[in-house]
Formats: C-alpha cells, sequence, structure tokens
C-alpha cells in the first residue's frame, strides 16, 4: 500500500509562521538587551540615578526618535514594501543619506540641551544628555536598519544583529561593572556601541555598503512620498511621545527621580511583552499591505486579533499573579513595596496588543490621519486627566492615567476599523409597525443594550419599556445581538406590533457571548459595553438616515459614567433614566471585605474618570431631556454641567406579573418569622449587615425573653464571590441552621420563595433600582431597606421601614430593632404589605410608567401630538456598519 503524504500547511501560512518566528526572535534578542540593561541598572544604581538615566535615555531619546522614525523609518515600512518595493535597495540607501543627516542636526540639538543643563547646575544630568548626542546615531542607525530588514522580508538578519547587540550590552555592562566606570552616562554610551556593531552587522548583510549612485526620479518620488507621510507619521509619533513619557517628566516634578525609577522598574516587566507587539507590527504592516493589494485584509486582521488575544491573556495573567516574586528576584528588595501595584500593569498588555494590530491596519491603508487622530485621543487624556492623577496620586496615579490614555486610543483606533468587519443582525422576519403612520405616532429609536423578556433588573427594564411604548409609537429596538435568542422566542409566542428590532455585535466577538447570550462581569462587562456604545453609533445613524427618526431614547445600561450612541444620531433624546452616582458611604468601607473595599475604590476612580470622558459629557450635553434615577445620580450629572435632570425610576413590572405577586397568600401568621434577601452575593448588597442585625435581633429578644425570633429564619437566595465569606460569617455569629442559602435560582423560583416569607431585607448600600423591592411590596411583603439609592426612593415609610447608614454600626442596630418590630407585630407587617400593593399598582406598573413616558415624547421631539403624521419606511434585513 503506498504511504500517505504527511499533512502540510498551506505554503503561504507556512512562510507567514516562518517569518513571524524569525520576527518574535528578533524583536525578543532587542528587547532582552534592553531587559537586561534596564534591570541590571535598577539593581546597580541608586534609585535617583536610575531616574535620571531613565529621563535621559527614555524620554530624550525617545523623543528624538519619533522625528526619526516618522520622517524616515514608517514611510520605508509602507514605501518600501509597496511603492518602491522594485527598487527598494537604493531607495533604502537614499533612507540611510537621509539618516545622516538627520543624526548630525540631532546630535547638535542635544549637546545644546546638555550645555543649558550644565549652565542650571545639574552636571550629572548635562553629562548625560552630552552622552546620548553622542549615541544616538548608532541607536537610531539599528532602529532603522532593523526594520529595513522586513523591508527586505528577511527578518533572520534583523536577528543575527539583535545577537550581537545583546552580546554587547552584557560583556559591556560586566566590564563597567568590574572596573567600577558603570553609571548613566556611560551606559547610554554603550548603548550606542552596541547599537553601531548591530547596524553594522545588518548593513553588509542587506548589501547596503556601497555609496548610493544618483537617481534623481527615485530621490525626487521619495522625498515627495516621505513628505506626505511623514508629517502625519511624526505628528503621531509626537503625540505618542506625549502619551508614553510625560508620566517620566511630570513624576519627578512632585514626588521625585525615586517615583520614576520606581515606574521605570515596574514597566520593566511587561516591557517583553509590549517588544513581541512591536515585533508583530513590523511584520504586520508589510503583510496587510499585500493583503490589501490581494483583497484578504479582513482574513489577515481576524488572525492578527486572535494571536494577539491568545498571547496577551497568558501574559496578563503571569504578570498579575507572579510579578511580585520576579519582582524580588530581579531588584532584590528595592522595589519589592511597589508589588501590590502590579494588578494594574498586567492590563498594558491587554490593551497594547490590540492597539498594535488596529494601528498596523490604518498603516498599511496609508491612511496616517486614523493614528493621528488615535494618538491625539491618548495624548489628550495623558496631558489632562493624566496629570491631574499623576498630581493627586503620585505613581498610582501614573499608572492610571497611561492605561486610560491607552484605552482612548484604543477607542479611536476601532471606530476607524469597524467599517471593514462590523454587522448588522435583524430578525429574518421583520415586523411592521403596528399603526398605520397616522394617528399620533412617533417614530422612536429605542437603544437598549440589555433587552431580555421575562427577566429581572436591566434585561427586564429594557424589554418593558420597548414593549409597552410600541404601544403608543412605533418603535426601532436597537440592542445586544446575545439577547436575539430569547426576544424572537418571546415575538414568536407574544407578538408586539409596533416593535421592530436590530441586533448589533462587535466583530469578532466570540459565538457564546454574541450568538448564544452569554454573560460577562466585571472590567470585561464595563469595557464591552463602553466599545459597544460606540459601535451601535454607527448604526443609529445609518437608520436614522433610512427611517427618519422623530426622537430617540437611551434605555439601558442604566449607568450615567458611559457614552450613549444616540449621542451620534441628530435627533433630539432621551437619556435615561441613569444611575450609577450613588456610592456606598465612606463609614462603611471598612467593613466589607478586601475585594468589597477594592471594588468601591475602583468603581469611585472609574467614575471620576469617566466623568471627564468627553463621549459621556457629549452625551449629558446633546440630551434633550435627562432623567435620574436618584437625588444621587442628579446630583453627580449637574456637576458635569447640566442642571435641568429631573429624578424618575427607571423600573416597573408588567401588569401581569403584578396581578400575579399579589394573588400570592401570606404565610401562616403562626409560623416562625422568614426574612429574606434576594440578589448577587456581592459587597455593596450588603448581605452581611443583614446577617449581623438578624443575629443581634435574635440574641436581644433572647435576653429580654421575647418570643417573637423564636425558629426565625433567614434567607439568602443568589449566588456571587461573597457566598463562601457570608457563609463562614452566619457560622460565627452562631446563627447555624436558622441561615439558608439557596444559591442562584431561576426568576420564578426565587418569586415562590418570596411568596414564603414574610419580610424582604434590602441592605444595599448603592442601588439606582432596587427591582426586588417592588417584587416584595406587589407580594405585600415589608421591606426593611438602607434609606439609600433606590430604596430610599421606591419604598415609602408606609410599606416598611428604611434606616439610616451613617455607621455600620449604628446602621446594624436600627437594622435589627426593625427586624424585632415587625417579626413582634403581624398586624403592622399587613398593614405595611397592603400599603406596598397599592403603591407599586399606582406607580410601578410598565403600562402605566410608559404611558407618562410616551406623552413626554411630544415634548421631547417638539411637534404637536395632533398633527403628528407618518408613513411607515420599512426597514432592510441588514444594514452593513
Amino acid at each position: 500500500m503506498a504511504e500517505l503524504p504527511a499533512p502540510s500547511l498551506p505554503t503561504g501560512l507556512t512562510r507567514w509562521l516562518g517569518r513571524g518566528t524569525w520576527t518574535v526572535l528578533d524583536q525578543g534578542l532587542f528587547a532582552g538587551g534592553n531587559f537586561l540593561l534596564n534591570v541590571l541598572l535598577a539593581r546597580w544604581l541608586l534609585p535617583d540615578e536610575y531616574g535620571a538615566f531613565t529621563l535621559v535615555s527614555f524620554a530624550a531619546l525617545l523623543l528624538v526618535g519619533v522625528v526619526h522614525t516618522g520622517l524616515l523609518t514608517e514611510p520605508m515600512l509602507v514605501y518600501g514594501s509597496g511603492a518602491f518595493r522594485d527598487r527598494r535597495r537604493p531607495y533604502i540607501r537614499l533612507v540611510l543619506r537621509g539618516h545622516r543627516v538627520f543624526s548630525v542636526a540631532a546630535a547638535a540639538a542635544l549637546f545644546l540641551v546638555a550645555g543649558a543643563v550644565g549652565l542650571a547646575g545639574l552636571h550629572g544630568l548635562a553629562l548625560d544628555f552630552a552622552a546620548l548626542a553622542v549615541a544616538q546615531g548608532g541607536i537610531l542607525l539599528m532602529w532603522l536598519l532593523r526594520r529595513a530588514c522586513y523591508v527586505h522580508v528577511r527578518p533572520k538578519v534583523a536577528v543575527q544583529g539583535g545577537a550581537v547587540y545583546v552580546a554587547a550590552i552584557g560583556g559591556g555592562l560586566v566590564a563597567l561593572q568590574v572596573t567600577g566606570a558603570l553609571g548613566s552616562a556611560a551606559a547610554i554610551l554603550l548603548m550606542g556601541s552596541a547599537s553601531l556593531a548591530a547596524a553594522a552587522l545588518i548593513g553588509v548583510r542587506l548589501g547596503l555598503g556601497r555609496a548610493p549612485g544618483r537617481a534623481p526620479t527615485l530621490e525626487a518620488e521619495a522625498r515627495a512620498s516621505h513628505r506626505a507621510y511623514g508629517g502625519w507619521a511624526t505628528a503621531t509619533g509626537g503625540l505618542e511621545w506625549v502619551q508614553g513619557v510625560l508620566p517620566f517628566l511630570i513624576l519627578p516634578l512632585w514626588h521625585g527621580l525615586e517615583a520614576t525609577g520606581a515606574f521605570r522598574a515596574l514597566f520593566n516587566l511587561v516591557m517583553p511583552v509590549m517588544h513581541a507587539y512591536g515585533a508583530l507590527s513590523l511584520l504586520l504592516v508589510p503583510t496587510f499591505v499585500e493583503a490589501l493589494r490581494t483583497g484578504r485584509l479582513r482574513q489577515r486582521l481576524g488572525v492578527a486579533l486572535g494571536v494577539v488575544g491568545a498571547g496577551t491573556l497568558g501574559y496578563a495573567a503571569f504578570t498579575g499573579w507572579g510579578g511580585a516574586w520576579l519582582l524580588e528576584r530581579v531588584y532584590g528588595p528595592a522595589y519589592t513595596s511597589y508589588s501590590g501595584l502590579l494588578w494594574l500593569f498586567a492590563l498594558y498588555p491587554v490593551v497594547g496588543g490590540v492597539a498594535t494590530v488596529l494601528a498596523s491596519v490604518r498603516r498599511a491603508q496609508e491612511r496616517p490621519r486614523a493614528t493621528f487622530h488615535a494618538r491625539a485621543g491618548g495624548a489628550t487624556v495623558m496631558a489632562t486627566l493624566g496629570t491631574g492623577l499623576i498630581w493627586a496620586f503620585g505613581l498610582l496615579g501614573a499608572i492610571v492615567a497611561d492605561l486610560a490614555a491607552a484605552l482612548a486610543e484604543v477607542v479611536v483606533l476601532a471606530r476607524g476599523a469597524g467599517a471593514t468587519t462590523g454587522t448588522v443582525r435583524r430578525p429574518e422576519e421583520v415586523r411592521a409597525p403596528g399603526g398605520d403612520g397616522h394617528g399620533g405616532r412617533l417614530r422612536v429609536l429605542l437603544s437598549a443594550f440589555a433587552c431580555s423578556p421575562g427577566r429581572g433588573s436591566e434585561p427586564g427594564v429594557g424589554w418593558g419599556t420597548a414593549r409597552e411604548m410600541a404601544r403608543h409609537h412605533d418603535v426601532w429596538l436597537l440592542t445586544y445581538a446575545g439577547f436575539r435568542k430569547a426576544i424572537e422566542q418571546e415575538l414568536a409566542v407574544r407578538p408586539v406590533p409596533g416593535l421592530r428590532v436590530a441586533y448589533y455585535h462587535l466583530p469578532f466577538e466570540h459565538p457564546r457571548y454574541a450568538v448564544e447570550g452569554g454573560h460577562r462581569t466585571g472590567l470585561a462587562e464595563q469595557l464591552h459595553y463602553y466599545l459597544w456604545q460606540l459601535g451601535a453609533a454607527r448604526v443609529a445613524r445609518r437608520l436614522h438616515a433610512e427611517v427618519g427618526f422623530d426622537l430617540a431614547h437611551h434605555v439601558t445600561f442604566v449607568k450615567y459614567w458611559a457614552p450613549s450612541a444616540l449621542g451620534a444620531v441628530p435627533v433630539p433624546f432621551v437619556w435615561g433614566p441613569v444611575g450609577g452616582g450613588e456610592s456606598a458611604p465612606r463609614p462603611f468601607y471598612a467593613r466589607l471585605s478586601p475585594s468589597g473595599r477594592r471594588y468601591e475604590q475602583l468603581r469611585d476612580l472609574a467614575r471620576a474618570l469617566a466623568e471627564r470622558d468627553p463621549l459621556v459629557r457629549r452625551t449629558a450635553r446633546r440630551a434633550a431631556l435627562v432623567f435620574a434615577t436618584t437625588e444621587e445620580t442628579r446630583a453627580r450629572i449637574r456637576e458635569m454641567g447640566r442642571p435641568d435632570v429631573e429624578v424618575r425610576s427607571g423600573i416597573g413590572l408588567p401588569e401581569e406579573e403584578i396581578a400575579a405577586l399579589r394573588s400570592v397568600p401570606a404565610p401562616p401568621t403562626a409560623a416562625p418569622v422568614r426574612f429574606l434577601s434576594i440578589g448577587r452575593l456581592i459587597a455593596f448588597k450588603g448581605v452581611r449587615f443583614g446577617l449581623m442585625a438578624f443575629s443581634e435581633a435574635v440574641r436581644a429578644a433572647a435576653a429580654e425573653g421575647d418570643a417573637s425570633m423564636d425558629g426565625a429564619e433567614y434567607w439568602v437566595v443568589g449566588e456571587g464571590p461573597e457566598r463562601d465569606a457570608l457563609a463562614a460569617l452566619a457560622a460565627d455569629l452562631g446563627l447555624g441552621a436558622r441561615v439558608h442559602f439557596t444559591g442562584h435560582v431561576p426568576r420564578e423560583e426565587a418569586l415562590a420563595l418570596l411568596g414564603r416569607a414574610h419580610v424582604l431585607v434590602h441592605p444595599s448600600l448603592h442601588e439606582s433600582g432596587g427591582l426586588v423591592c417592588l417584587e416584595a411590596m406587589a407580594a405585600g411583603r415589608p421591606v426593611v431597606c438602607l434609606d439609600l439609592g433606590g430604596g430610599a426612593v421606591h419604598v415609602p415609610h408606609e410599606a416598611g421601614i428604611r434606616v439610616p447608614a451613617e455607621t455600620p454600626e449604628q446602621a446594624v442596630g436600627d437594622l435589627a430593632a426593625a427586624l424585632r418590630a415587625l417579626a413582634t407585630d403581624p398586624g403592622r407587617r399587613e398593614r405595611m404589605g397592603a400599603v406596598g400593593q397599592a403603591h407599586v399598582a399606582a406607580h410601578y406598573g410598565w403600562e402605566h410608567r410608559v404611558r407618562e413616558l410616551a406623552e413626554r415624547y411630544w415634548e421631547v421631539a417638539g411637534r404637536p401630538r395632533s398633527g403628528s403624521v407618518h408613513v411607515s419606511v420599512p426597514v432592510p434585513d441588514a444594514v452593513p456598519v
């Protein structure tokens, strides 16, 4: 039998992977040499001396390198692989001639800086600048020739040069240390010498040693191309320099050179992966140029993002978990006190990898303006918000500022790249509006990122508003594609005349989110929501161009500190009700778990940063009508410069659900009283305070001979990261079998458990909604809650007990007293339950709430109700983003 040939990869993919391996190895050698240099200097020099080295060799060198790269190196990568690919070698010789002119001019400028610094009395720093004036020519030459290897598609030559560089750096450092000559100026000169040796080898291997002959036509074409591209590239590089280097310049002004040294020492741990991304970009730009020429850009982009995503997650986890150990092993005890900041540094590779791929696409498209705009966004964030953070928080502020600037850059780049990859998905059946376009119906675009039938919280708010609003107006619902399955199943059983649905998901999302409706949490959820709004803005504008909406309404997320897609649509729009301005009282922070405290602190910081986001401010400024869920949120939106904010609840219940809950029978009065809490078991939900209050109430009743708490139970319904800690707390409090943790149960089962309980306990520290409070009141159950956030808005005094939250001790004591009061007096529970049922029926039915809002739409649209005449326009099945 003939032997079957072994399977093999396609030739093109094999070649690309081979080049990619050499590319990563090249960047690894280059990064390894610099990593070795920085680590040993950080270990052998004093922190302030290492800070001085960082200021010169990093900040000043990068500034010179920005101009050099913009004028020479980056245009060479694009045009050497494109317009001049048939005249590659003479073209690169012309670029080298430009390098010689540039390096002479840069040396003169740096010597002038050294003289000025010396006159100011900073003699050590002056010597460093003089050393850089001598060394920068060799350093920049190596940068240029390493990239020339990729124009020639010979990354193996770059690897050979990198090996020479690493050997020279390592040997030189040891020699300087042994002879006692090691210092910041000597280290800079060593960088120049090692770079020059590597550049010489590369130049010989590429055949660039001969002097270029005169080629007037090529010279004129190259000069014109570099002038056209180089202006944008240099400006972009300058903004990149501002974004990347500003922390190193500002930190020593307010916090000393030691802080600068610590920042650089921590930064060294993520530099290997950032250098790997630099290597990837060297390979990606020529690859994307070729892909554009052959029409395969989308395929190449998808592969690149997949490779970056896999590498990013692994390295981020290593930095977060293993970085503290590595700090001690690499630097000794000098920087171990900063190990707590490494989890923030772990986010650098995540953001940097995506930015690298997106920026490479824009460069390959010869669209330097797009990368300029992205860098402008990042530099603006760093120069404004970043400066304030560094001044206020020092090293921590520098890390947060750098991350915020990088995220801004990614957002802008994603908007630029989305035109080639985004899609809008619609149901195959487009449902016609219930009205005929006459009789007083407006055309309304609802943006509800979270929207799902039969669910509570945000998805329930989105669906309840859309379903009921379609009774009054012709509604187009724009929502996340992950909710499509649930919505289509509901519409198949219970059609909603007057409602059309458009679905959108971000490019390259995993199907388990975009199709199957998987659930994100934490930072991933917040970042996804932000990016979704940016992509959905384009969808909303397209829909408006086709339909011509009278107004738009942002429904979910109910969050004031993120932008809305509707801010980009040229129609009046309603924002909210939005919440999120509520905060846990500061005295309670100390009583939270460590993870709970971190969450609250990060949330406070995130809100403060987001309130300065230009897109969030544009949303607040553009809205024709702003609703806030609570007074706390109204106050924060007013501080953003929007004074006319109305307080309005953002939650409600379907009329049929109110009727069903109203019919739930009360538990027997003679039975032991049962208290119930429902919700995710996370710190700010405050269940720990409910347990502490229950324990105190049981002990106090036993001490006084009060039998009302005999056999009393506390049921906790829900799941979350605090469950184990809460179970341990219940055991420590001696509650034993009195406390029952049910875990996560379906909503119908949770409501059934509510029917078997006597009192709902909802000690949430901040919450704009609190839908479970409405459900409990609709079922005739009194509510005990803290007088904060949604509870303070939704629960009247006659339907429950709202407890002040001044200190944890006071709140627990007052909660305990409230539990005992309701346990002792069944008649009071019954009266409160009746008031709660009437209150919910009168004010919180979706039909009632949406009818009021539908009337306000006429005011927002600026049109008299009786004069509206519309003609229905069909919406196509799909609109390309």
